[in-house]
């Protein structure tokens, strides 16, 4: 959907620029085109810029053109368009063209016999005949995923009209990236502006692996509605794997989780895979050992979250967890999380201690006190069974209600 350097020469009227350099990098999305008319471009580019270099204002040499390659990488920049003629920059240097090819930024060659006027026209008005057409599929998928009513058949005709296939098989992909630490608002606010540049990131992957799909944005969670082969779930981890890798790279201050749904056919299906992606999604997150969580995985959580009487559940967790129940206050989540950790390890004390990094002494003790705020003892297996049923039933309303964890529980008696 989105225009890339790749694109460039092929919009018409453009068809002298020329791909000289980053030829792999050339699905790099174009945001705006910007004409560079300072000896650094570094202090006024934000990231996907295709960036002009004229030399018409300031003379370009070949360390000029160089230090232009590495702001423009460190700056995330699309690519770099450089004119070329016999006034200004007659050529562009090898050197300028290797260092491009080492960090695969595309650089485009430019005659100046073709007006710059014309060209930042053309793409300009690219970009936004791309966004427009990219707003009305993301409202529509948007709606979808909503659970907008419409027939599969006006569902098919809609997506035709906005030039997108709906009988290939796909699962839809929720992901959410996370500070390691996250401590301060000023954090959160990085962490929103870090999401956005994770959306385009993002999107330039799916692009150049040929997936047209836009990335959509639902609540804190990334969107992905990713076609399937007829390869099995192994192959689809793998390149999830690799998806999961370049993103951690980009990104290494960060933790990424992928929640992955059902197979499904027929975006009058979007709705659910969303549900359950992100139903994944929100084990992966809570639980932390595993980054790439698969609906399958949830077992008997999914039996849970299809029981249409809520209050019933909400009645199970207060039984079993007590004063514990919905409760987020810091020491009762550290109580949960021990517990987890406790059931993870089949009650294996050293294990359990290990994983935390906690002295056996200082589990024992917690566990004790876990004990007395539960009112029984956790050596009957049958009412361990029922507390883990309880606390994994926890998990499914919180998430049923988009809850944050510093908000109370609603009143489930009427859902």
């Amino acid at each position: 959907m989105s225009i890339c350097c790749a694109d460039i020469p092929h919009l018409p009227g453009l068809e002298s620029i020329i791909f000289r350099a980053g030829l792999t990098g050339g699905q790099r999305i174009v945001r705006w085109p910007y004409v560079a008319e300072n000896d650094s471009i570094q202090p006024w580019v934000s990231g996907g810029e295709l960036v002009f270099v004229t030399g018409i204002n300031h003379r370009r040499n070949e360390r000029n053109l160089c230090q232009l390659v590495k702001e423009a990488i460190a700056s995330n920049v699309a690519g770099l368009v450089i004119l070329t003629g016999q006034e200004y920059i007659q050529q562009i240097p090898n050197s300028v063209l290797e260092l491009a090819n080492q960090y695969q930024l595309p650089i485009l060659e430019q005659p100046y016999s073709l007006k710059m006027v014309f060209v930042t026209e053309v793409i300009s008005n690219a970009i936004v005949q791309d966004n427009l057409l990219g707003k009305s599929v993301r409202l529509f998928l948007t709606k979808l995923i909503n659970g907008f009513d419409q027939a599969p058949e006006l569902i098919h005709l809609r997506a035709g009209d906005l030039g997108i296939s709906d009988n290939h098989p796909f699962t839809t992909l929720a992901l959410r990236i996370n500070y390691l630490h996250p401590n301060t608002d000023t954090e959160n606010y990085q962490l929103m502006q870090v999401n956005h540049e994770l959306e385009l990131h993002l999107g330039g992957i799916l692009k150049r692996r040929g997936i047209e799909w836009p990335v959509l944005n639902y609540d804190k969670d990334l969107l992905v509605i990713w076609p399937l082969s007829e390869n099995g779930t192994s192959e689809l981890y793998k390149e999830l794997e690799q998806i999961l890798g370049l993103l951690q790279k980009r990104f290494p201050e960060h933790v990424i989780y992928i929640g992955v749904s059902e197979r499904k056919t027929g975006l009058d299906k979007l709705s659910d895979a969303t549900e359950q992606a992100r139903q994944a999604l929100q084990f992966a997150v809570k639980h932390h050992h595993q980054r790439i969580f698969f609906y399958e995985q949830l077992g008997i959580a999914r039996l849970y979250a299809a029981i249409p009487n809520r209050g019933l559940l909400a009645e199970f967790c207060k039984q079993h967890l007590g004063e514990l129940c919905f409760a987020r206050d810091e020491t009762t989540l550290e109580m949960k999380n021990t517990l987890n950790h406790y059931f993870n390890h089949f009650g294996h004390l050293q294990q359990t201690a290990d994983t935390m990094g906690l002295h056996r002494n200082t589990l024992s003790y917690r566990l004790n006190k876990i004990e007395l705020r539960l009112g029984y003892s956790l050596q009957d297996s049958f009412l361990r069974l029922n507390l883990q049923n309880a606390l994994l039933i926890e998990q499914v309303l919180f998430h049923h209600h988009n809850i944050e964890e510093k908000a109370d529980m609603p009143d489930l008696q009427h859902d």
